[in-house]
């Protein structure tokens, strides 16, 4: 294991940072998004990630104080009930907290040297892995969990669309609505959707939870290198020179093949699941691009937001284009 331990040469921002956890901490309860993240509980996640870096930080010369602080933290969190208490869903959570914190200690102890995309990618892989067996190993298998986090999903589904229900009731909305009729088709469209979505996210499952532990692990990292100097790892890259392993693409190539072909039929959730989690991947790349190319000038990249199909496409070619292109190297070795 490397233990070199570097200091940083300069503070880094914490805007960027604080931005990211308000959103981590808010967006998980607006409507939509409440059956989209599969740990509604973020700060669930986010606490342990935190002190299995704090714990690697003392391994290499950090100071123990901080580590046994959010050491306490992690466990009182781990002790607060994740959506209804006793239920699956509850355990499910909290075991997933303890998997990702722990494969993500492991991975960053063995080596201090590895970049953090591939230090989290592993982990998230290497906690899978795990919880895979573990579902394997018990009754019903996958399908109860999978069970068990529809139930959940469709909970916090059903107690949000009481709470615009109700607000809609309320006699100004009433009488607002009266004055506007187009409004209320359109929030009774929002609502049909909102039922439509948790059987489609429960299925979706393990890349959902991939893709929500790969963002706490990002900012968890970017809290822990802001309250001590002593450095586990290099920093985070800027979006715009966001990139990764090419050959992940096999990840999208082996998602749409079972996805396509008649003869993986069976394998066609595991390809929708690789599918979303890859092309997640590939999308963020795609924005790093996109701001590259806009150098600083936003007002490109706010105005494609505004037609999301063709944000995501654009964005999503960018990614894969830069597979094989991989503009911004060229550029820099020109």
């Amino acid at each position: 294991m490397a233990e070199a331990t570097t200091r940083a040469e300069k503070k880094q921002s914490w805007w960027p940072l604080f931005w990211g956890l308000v959103a981590l901490l808010i967006c998980p309860y607006l409507p939509f998004f409440v059956s989209l993240f599969p740990i509604q509980q973020t700060l669930l996640l986010l606490v342990p990630i935190v002190a299995a870096c704090s714990i690697v930080g003392w391994k290499v010369g950090g100071r123990a104080a901080l580590a046994l602080i959010w050491i306490a933290f992690s466990v009182w969190m781990l002790l607060q009930p994740a959506g209804e208490s006793g239920t699956q869903y509850d355990q499910m959570a909290r075991g997933w907290a303890v998997l990702l914190a722990a494969s993500f200690g492991l991975v960053s102890l063995w080596s201090t040297t590895t970049p953090f995309f591939a230090r989290s990618l592993t982990s998230v892989g290497l906690a899978t892995g795990i919880a895979f067996l573990i579902a394997l190993a018990s009754p019903s298998g996958i399908a109860r969990f999978q069970h068990a986090a529809g139930e959940e999903l469709t909970r916090r589904t059903s107690n949000m669309i009481e709470l615009i229900q109700a607000s809609l009731d309320d006699p100004e909305s009433r009488a607002t609505l009266d004055r506007l009729p187009g409004v209320e088709e359109v929030d009774e469209r929002a609502i049909d959707m909102m039922r439509e979505i948790p059987p489609r996210a429960a299925t979706l499952l393990p890349a959902l939870l991939a893709l929500e532990s790969l963002a706490v692990l990002a900012l968890g990292w970017g809290l822990y290198r802001r309250l001590t100097p002593v450095e586990i790892g290099p920093p985070l890259s800027p979006l715009t020179e966001f990139r990764f392993n090419d050959q992940l693409v096999w990840g999208l190539a082996v998602g749409a093949t079972l996805c396509l072909l008649p003869a993986f039929e069976e394998g066609k959730n595991a390809g929708y699941n690789l599918l979303l989690f890859f092309g997640a991947l590939y999308l963020i790349r795609g924005i790093g691009v996109l701001a590259w190319i806009a150098r600083g000038k936003w007002l490109l990249i706010i105005v494609l937001t505004l037609i999301p199909q063709v944000f995501i496409i654009v964005t999503l070619a960018l990614g894969l284009g830069d597979t094989w292109l991989d503009l911004r190297k060229r550029v820099k070795a020109g």
